[in-house]
């Protein structure tokens, strides 16, 4: 099945309502005189779905912003009006608008480390939330704070109220947000990526939830995404939006069927499916990373669980390795101790014949400074310092890495953001003013810099549109072949795995469950959790 298959999975219906739940009217938004969202317009009924999609930049995030009055600093509405229920949101005071905000409206954003706050357990922070909104006593708030976590598709919801969110996946820490924007029964949840860190059979669960919970409760949605086919499925009508404006509405299979724009076009184009990459190897290249019976244990006694069981795995010099697994399976928790950030309860870790799982201190820091591993993290916003420049962050590990003059680190500066899409004039913003494609293309341009012979790949692609998504895989591909730069790449894309992996591992609580060439495994898989995995993507692959 593709993106532009007939089938909708839970398409509420709902009888016509006089009032609109929202309506967006010449809605325009401003940097002082420069204008980012041009007359913009939509309106969305109870129990209706809204998809919004674009390229990174295009204005969904600034005006789903402007919905919630959390505008950024130094932006203004500027024009247009925004009625939510029939009441006019422009010129809502702050009192007003804290009392609108997650009884009325929620909101689930990309990235759920910025909204999480890291000293406070994941299940207090929804239990406060229970008892300051909706007044429950202590021991129901906890109660009802476990059930949500079980209906967000969480394993071991016990385990996760105590966890801090940095203990949490990013798919875990994501599926926490959404029980938060959901505990407080709103009228409209903005979804702005709310899935993106989601494996495809739990996106499916948690997008079953809130279809659910539209029939239930009349839940309006706005789903802003760069997965068309999620779109597709769950929307009824879309709006396609490019350099702040609308260049297509209509019904979403319309839409996303026949598009009338070029620019619709292109999405659509660039969402098609990928075919598996082709071997590239009539034997296997010299290996680079041998990994052997790893074991890796969290927390101590009783509280101890092993997140990583007996792991095998290799990677030849410009090999890539795709990882896919559920959220929680430890596929992250494994790049980080191949980076040597969590200390190995068993087994070895080789690289380039060298024993670095076993390195400690001063030798692990002069290992890393060389930058022959390098990390893509899935979070682009918590990866870089919001008070430096992007040239500052690029160019740091070439200064501390030393041998380099400062105007000599600027032109390999402009020469990283140049092989990942972004014009020099980016280097003297700060990551506050980028979207979050465009975060990610600089975390990606961070690590090439220092020229490393191995790439570890956290979601790289997960925060792009479908054209910049397009251009990554094609970026992530040409290194591998022309400066055989090796690669394990990990993503919930099944669709970007097969265009870019030449081998696929499928890890599943903890263990690696089934492994073989690319075309092989998601073509044929033989492990019931792989042909799981298959059947939920979003149109197909």
């Amino acid at each position: 099945m593709t993106i532009l298959d007939d089938r909708v999975w839970s398409r509420p219906k709902t009888e016509a309502a006089t009032i609109p739940l929202l309506s967006v009217e010449g809605l325009h938004i401003e940097n002082d005189a420069t204008p980012l969202v041009r007359n913009v317009g939509f309106t969305l009924q109870p129990g209706d779905t809204l998809g919004i999609v674009g390229e990174s930049g295009s204005g969904k995030s600034l005006t789903c912003r402007a919905v919630l009055g959390l505008l950024p600093p130094g932006l203004r509405v500027a024009g247009g009006s925004i009625r939510f229920n029939g009441h006019q949101l422009t010129g809502l005071d702050r009192c007003g608008w804290a009392r609108l905000r997650g009884t009325g409206i929620s909101a689930v954003f990309q990235d759920p480390a910025s909204y999480l706050n890291p000293s406070i357990p994941a299940g207090r922070q929804l239990t406060e939330t229970l008892r300051v909104v909706l007044k429950l006593p202590r021991e129901a708030a906890y109660k009802c704070s476990l059930d949500l976590f079980r209906r967000m598709g969480l394993r071991d919801p016990e385990a996760v109220y105590r966890q801090y969110p940095h203990e949490l996946s990013g798919g875990m820490a994501q599926r926490v947000l959404i029980a938060i924007a959901l505990c407080a029964r709103p009228k409209l949840l903005i979804a702005d990526e709310a899935t993106t860190a989601l494996d495809a059979s739990v996106q499916a669960e948690v997008l079953d939830l809130l279809a659910e919970l539209q029939r239930e409760q009349g839940l309006g949605l706005i789903l802003v995404s760069h997965d068309l086919a999620v779109v597709a499925q769950r929307c009824r009508h879309v709006i396609v939006m490019r350099a702040g404006t609308i260049v297509e509405a209509g019904p979403a299979l319309r839409v996303l069927k026949s598009p009338q724009h070029a620019y619709t076009k292109l999405l659509v184009g660039k969402s098609e499916r990928h075919a598996a990459v082709a071997p590239r190897f009539a034997t296997p290249p010299s290996p680079l990373l041998n990994v052997n019976k790893l074991d890796i244990v969290y927390g101590r006694g009783s509280r101890s669980r092993r997140v990583l069981r007996a792991i095998d795995l290799s990677i030849g010099t410009g090999e890539t390795l795709g990882v896919i697994g559920e959220t929680g399976s430890g596929k992250t928790t494994l790049l980080r101790a191949i980076l040597g950030v969590v200390p190995l309860a068993a087994g070895s870790i080789r690289f380039a014949g060298l024993d670095i799982g076993s390195l400690r201190g001063r030798a692990l820091r002069d290992f890393r400074r060389s930058g022959q591993i390098q990390y893509v993290f899935q979070d682009p916003l918590q990866s870089l310092d919001p008070d430096r420049t992007v040239s500052q962050s690029i160019e740091e590990g070439l200064l501390i890495r030393g041998g380099i003059l400062r105007h000599a680190a600027a032109s390999r500066v402009a020469e990283a953001l140049h092989a990942v899409g972004l014009d020099a004039a980016f280097a003297a913003q700060r990551p506050g003013q980028l979207s979050g494609g465009q975060r990610q293309r600089v975390v990606l341009a961070r690590a090439l810099v220092l020229n490393p012979r191995l790439l570890l790949l956290d979601e790289p692609v997960s925060a792009l549109d479908a054209s910049s998504r397009a251009h990554i895989l094609q970026l992530l591909g040409s290194l591998s072949r022309e400066r055989g730069i090796a690669q394990i790449f990990i993503s919930h894309d099944l669709r970007s795995i097969a265009g870019v992996a030449d081998r696929v591992a499928v890890l599943y609580r903890g263990e690696i469950v089934e492994s073989g060439p690319t075309v092989e495994v998601l073509q044929q898989p033989r492990h019931a959790y792989t042909r799981l995995l298959m059947a939920a993507a979003p149109g197909g692959l």
